[in-house]
Formats: structure tokens, sequence, C-alpha cells
């Protein structure tokens, strides 16, 4: 039995084909805008690959509807039913990328997070996962009968609520550019360059804000840090919602490659910030999630899935 595995984005995919005992017997990553279809580089792959694969799961960077995936920023189309037409594959499964994530979130290691605040975790609630990276994904994780479901949502276009007087200007600034303000306008990559911006910097990219920021420039800095405080609010409105006691994760990659900006007490304290309910939100576990594999890791667990399903 083999399982193939995909993590699909606009600027790289990772292909994972695995035994069902979890060797690796194949894994590429590769550069997407090199290639035309996804079928031309899935058939590149698989052509070192003997024999046939029971099942896979692709985890796209883009809506999937009725087993049919438009991948962000390409030109890409991936459809469930052709795959399985045109490669010696037996189910195919697309999900998306933040799907993905929840289903790997509970096969990390403690090698693979960064503990923000410790807390008590309660392995049979619910779960919060949030990513902020080219946007912001949300979603829950549930327990039932010993496994874990992944609750996908759309959170991160929900109304953006400022916690300060800065903050309230700078949803006026925003609601002026925009009209609907929501958390991914602030809490995302280019939610940093809105930010900054909103202070008076000139456009540039999240990169390059980051960079100054640690370089000490003060208005840089001052948007990293009104980043990771509403980053640190919308996580703690997630967890107080769903009371959240297995744990809140923080994926993508803003967090992951400015690690300093989260672990000086900043993003905690905005995530406690909740009045009557701050003692409840220092209960709960939140962990930086390292591992930039977790999106593979978690389509992996979605082939085993399809496989199991049959």
């Amino acid at each position: 039995m083999r399982l193939l595995a995909g993590d699909v984005g606009g600027t790289k995919t990772l292909l994972r084909c695995v035994g069902t005992d979890g060797s690796v017997i194949r894994e590429a990553r590769y550069e997407s805008a090199e290639w035309k279809t996804f079928d031309d580089l899935l058939r590149e792959f698989l052509a070192a690959v003997d024999g046939p694969i029971d099942a896979a799961c692709f985890a796209v960077a883009g809506p999937v509807f009725g087993g049919r995936a438009e991948v962000t920023n390409l030109e890409w189309v991936i459809e469930e039913r052709a795959l399985t037409q045109s490669f010696p594959i037996g189910r195919v499964s697309l999900i998306n990328d933040f799907y993905a994530v929840g289903l790997g979130v509970p096969l990390l290691g403690a090698d693979d997070v960064l503990s923000l605040q410790r807390g008590q975790r309660d392995r049979n609630a619910p779960i919060a996962i949030l990513g902020a990276g080219t946007g912001l994904g949300e979603a829950l994780l549930v327990t039932h009968r010993g496994v874990h479901h992944v609750i996908p949502g759309e959170g991160g276009h929900a109304d953006f609520a400022p916690q300060d007087e800065e903050q309230a200007r700078l949803f006026l600034y925003l609601h002026q550019l925009f009209g609907h303000v929501s958390w991914e306008r602030v809490v995302c990559g280019a939610g940093i360059v809105n930010i900054f911006t909103f202070l008076g910097g000139d456009e540039i990219t999240p990169a390059e804000v980051a960079q100054r920021a640690d370089d000490g420039e003060p208005m840089a800095a001052r948007a990293f840090a009104m980043f990771v405080d509403a980053y640190g609010s919308e996580a703690g409105n997630l967890a107080l919602r769903n009371l959240a006691r297995g744990g809140v994760y923080l994926a993508g990659g803003v967090a992951a490659k400015n690690v300093r900006w989260f672990t000086d007490g900043a993003f905690i304290e905005a995530f406690t910030r909740k009045g009557r309910f701050r003692d409840v939100m220092e209960t709960i576990p939140v962990d930086l999630i390292m591992n930039e594999q977790v999106g593979l890791i978690g389509a992996v667990e979605g082939a085993r899935r399809v496989l199991e399903s049959r």
C-alpha cells in the first residue's frame, strides 16, 4: 500500500510518497511557477515511483469545491476525477491547505512547536488554529471517539475590532480604503504593510517591514508591535468563543520567521486581555508551530483517511 501527499502552493509544491507504515518512499520540492500544470509536475514525481498509488491527498492553496481546486496565484486547475483517470492513483482527495494544517497539528512533536504559554491542556477540549501568512486562516479541531476532526472556517474575514484609540484610527484608515475591514486586513503579511502605511511609511514588502523593525527603525517597530497585538487579540477571541482548552496553535510563516516578536510577552498579553475572563485565558496553552511541513504532514494524514474510508 502506498500513499501520496502534497502541499500545493503558489510558490512551492511539496510531494511525499509513503508506505502505510509511514516510511518515506520519495519526497521532493518543486518551484510551482516552473511548471505549466500540476499534472506535469506530478508526472515527473511519479516517474521515479514504481507501482500504483492507493490513495492521495493534495492540500491546495485555494478554494476547493466539488473535488475541483484552483491554485491561488497560478493558472493550475486540479480535479480529483481527472487525476484518477490520468495517473495510477486509486482515490484522490483535494483539501484546502489550512484544513491540512488542522490535520497535521495533532501529529506534531514537542520539537515542532515553541510554547508561548504553557497553560493547562485538556486533550478532550477543542483546539484552535490561526495562521497569518498571505491571508489569515482559522480552524477548529474537535475530538470524537479519539479522532480529531477539522472544522474549517473563514474567521479571518470577520469584523476587525480595534483595541485602543490608535487601532480605532487604523480602522478608519482601512475603512476608507476597503469599506469592510476584516481581521485579515490587519493580521497577515499584507496587514503588516497596511499598518506601516497607516503610520506614514512607504508601501514595501512585509519582509522589509520586519527587517526594518529588527534594525530598530521606530515606525517599522511600531507597525510590527501593532500587528502582534491584533494577532494576539484575535487568537484570544477564537480561543474564548470555543473554550479551546485543548490549546491554540499559530501557523503561517509570519510568526515562525519573526519569533522574537512573539516571545517577549506582548502577544500573550493581548491574548489574555479579555476582562473578567483573563483568568480563563491564562489557562489555555498557546504554541507557535515551527515545523514548516505541518501542511504536508496533514496531507499524509488526509491520504491515510481516504484509504481507510474505502
